[in-house]
């Protein structure tokens, strides 16, 4: 009994040691485009809340760094697990929140608003259930299953400038680039666009072995590398706008 009890605790020191992180930045070459200003033109709580702000299709830092890019590892032989609550796509100051929200394959998000006007949440997926239903108030609380692999855009019919991305992936070990600061607080495109970020992520605990670490972005496209993930420590896997490909419009 003493040897299994022995055996156990050693293959689960095993599983956990056998993992590395995976770090890196991913960043734009040459200069940015300047974003464009996001005009509302419905709802006075909408005109008020829009005025001043910019689009977040691509947000580039001072130190080069991109926003809003997703980051996965695709392992193999690996279990996808589902979180503890259900993620939340939030619709406040008439702008989804957060802008890109990335999820396993099998989450169900909770799509909610938390403005005091009228949203209609429509869903353009292409390989899962394509949403389109009204949030008229804050309080409503539609959970949505997301079965399938797939980057999803999301729009509001009744207020055109408004765009997001559910981005489901089958994998467990996932980021978005630029949504925290130094300190670990949320930060706002306008605020990343001012700092020094160079689009650093982070993915930790990956099991050791081949993956492959793919990069999506919504204007940029996809890129990925195949790697060995060590048994320990940090692997350095760097992006930049020029190893991203657009998929070829059908």
């Amino acid at each position: 009994m003493k040897i299994l009890m022995t055996l156990l605790v050693f293959g689960m020191l095993a599983s956990v040691a056998l993992a590395g992180n995976i770090t890196g930045t991913v960043t734009y070459d040459g200069d940015a485009p300047a974003r464009p200003a996001l005009t509302a033109t419905k709802d006075q709580h909408c005109v008020d809340a829009v005025k001043g702000t910019k689009s977040e299709a691509l947000v580039v830092s001072k130190g080069k760094g991109i926003k809003n890019v997703v980051i996965y590892a695709r392992v193999p032989r690996t279990k996808v697990t589902l979180p503890e609550k259900n993620p939340v796509m939030d619709q406040k100051g008439c702008a989804y929140y957060p802008h890109v929200l990335v999820v396993p394959v099998g989450a169900t998000v909770d799509l909610v608003s938390s403005d005091p006007v009228a949203h209609n949440v429509h869903s353009h997926a292409q390989k899962n259930e394509a949403v389109n239903t009204l949030i008229p108030k804050p309080g409503v609380v539609i959970p949505h299953t997301i079965t399938k692999a797939e980057e999803i855009k999301f729009t509001c019919d009744i207020h055109a400038w408004m765009t997001g991305y559910i981005v489901a992936v089958p994998s467990n070990f996932y980021t978005v680039t630029g949504y925290k600061n130094a300190e670990d607080e949320m930060i706002s495109s306008d605020a990343f666009e001012k700092s020094a970020d160079t689009g650093k992520y982070t993915l930790e605990n990956v099991p050791a072995g081949r993956a492959r670490v793919v990069a999506w972005h919504e204007e940029l496209g996809t890129a990925n590398k195949t790697v060995e993930v060590p048994a320990s420590g940090d692997l350095a896997v760097n992006f930049t706008s020029a190893d991203f490909k657009k998929k070829a419009k059908k």
